[in-house]
């Protein structure tokens, strides 16, 4: 996903939770979502940076 949109990630990401927090998922699909969420998440922190509520160019 890394050439994907800052708004594309965040989507994705609001979906995984969404079926996280639904629990209609195996553990297995859990731990496979929690995986990519967690890269995404990371892949949003690299392009982003903020502070105070306030997006920061770097």
């Amino acid at each position: 996903m890394k050439d994907d949109t800052i708004a594309k990630k965040t989507d994705r990401l609001e979906t995984i939770i969404e079926q996280l927090e639904a629990g209609d998922v195996s553990l297995e699909r859990a731990n496979e979502l929690h995986d990519e969420g967690t890269e995404l998440l990371a892949e949003l922190e690299s392009e982003l940076a903020v502070g105070d509520g306030e997006i920061v160019d770097r």
